[in-house]
């Protein structure tokens, strides 16, 4: 809390001298939700070892000390700089808490979560959860950048209060700042291995389909949405939106401010631009078509070959038959000289 203490007054300091670079803009405020106190967060065997920072307390095991400073360091300039990134101003201290095992994982969430979540984050309690980088699959996304995406959650929940933020706006959001909104999104919404077409932004305002097939299509066409938006009108674009739902306008209304077109207006633009609109890019996207081509063209080789040997067989055959005859005509020959020669002589 000392620490803390100094570091809020050496901040303001640095403000009023015209020095500080990393707050955020002005912007939503953070308003108490209501139940605002955080549930308790059992402790491992051997307690928490925490590295305080200005916006995030890092909690975790001793064992993952170098995993939490670097954690810690990571948040100081992250927070500030996706707060002002959304327009938003940073709530409570955020606790970050990276868990040990799978177990704990799944036992210290204080609500049900994917089985498949490598974070997870609780805006109303600005609570998040972490598991430790020896539990994750070498090839996942780095803790770090893991930890930006649950602070666009957080920061979107403080700045929303009570009222739930829209689905879409919030997964959106949190992939496009924490870097996730890449080209590979762009092939999931173009994959038509499935048949699955965009779902109106409507649809996924209070939640995401359950069916795994159309959660994955809901995420990659979230992050590609606020891409398209920011692409469309700037972060100044995305700011607006943010600010004007967070102060109560309807969808219409705030996409209206962000980027001059009404929901369906926007839905219609943004589907005429994506690939999936292509037939060309959905059958070259299509993976079971490459299977069945690339077997098509494996059959074809085959027969090709097979045929070619047959060819060849056949000549062989031919060449065979025409050298066999030709010396029978030899030996016939030479049988008729030596009688013609017996005779004459």
């Amino acid at each position: 809390m000392w620490f803390r203490a100094i570091a809020l007054a050496l901040a303001w300091l640095l403000a009023g001298s015209g020095l500080a670079t990393a707050a955020p803009a002005a912007g939503p405020r953070w308003e108490a939700a209501p139940e605002v106190q955080r549930p308790t967060v059992a402790e491992p065997p051997g307690g928490w070892t925490t590295e305080v920072g200005l916006h995030a307390d890092i909690h975790g095991t001793w064992s993952d000390r170098a995993t939490l400073v670097r954690l810690a360091n990571h948040a100081a300039t992250s927070i500030p700089a996706i707060s002002k990134r959304l327009g938003v101003l940073p709530g409570p201290t955020t606790e970050v808490y990276v868990v040990p095992s799978e177990e704990a994982f799944r036992t210290l969430q204080p609500g049900a979560t994917p089985d498949w979540a490598d974070g997870t984050a609780w805006p109303r309690w600005s609570l998040i959860f972490l598991k430790t980088p020896s539990i994750r699959d070498g090839a996942a996304t780095s803790l770090q950048t893991v930890l930006d995406h649950e602070l666009v959650h957080v920061l979107l929940g403080q700045a929303f209060g009570a009222r739930p933020v829209p689905r879409w706006l919030q997964e959106g959001m949190a992939q496009f700042y924490a870097g996730e909104a890449t080209w590979e999104r762009r092939i999931a919404l173009a994959s038509n291995e499935y048949g699955l077409e965009p779902l109106p932004l409507a649809t996924i305002t209070t939640g995401f389909p359950r069916d795994e097939a159309w959660a994955h299509l809901a995420y990659a066409q979230s992050a590609d949405f606020i891409a398209w938006v920011e692409g469309r009108s700037g972060e100044d674009g995305l700011r607006t939106l943010v600010r004007e739902l967070v102060a109560g306008r309807s969808t219409d209304d705030a996409l209206r401010a962000a980027i001059g077109l009404s929901v369906d207006e926007a839905d219609a633009v943004w589907r005429a631009r994506l690939p999936i609109s292509q037939d060309w890019y959905r059958w070259v996207t299509n993976g079971s078509l490459w299977w069945g081509t690339a077997a098509g063209f494996l059959a074809l080789a085959a027969w090709q070959r097979k045929r070619r040997a047959a060819v060849k067989l056949a000549r062989w055959e031919a060449e065979e038959v025409a050298r066999a005859e030709a010396i029978l005509r030899r030996l016939e020959q030479e049988e008729l000289q030596r009688r013609w020669l017996a005779i004459g002589g």
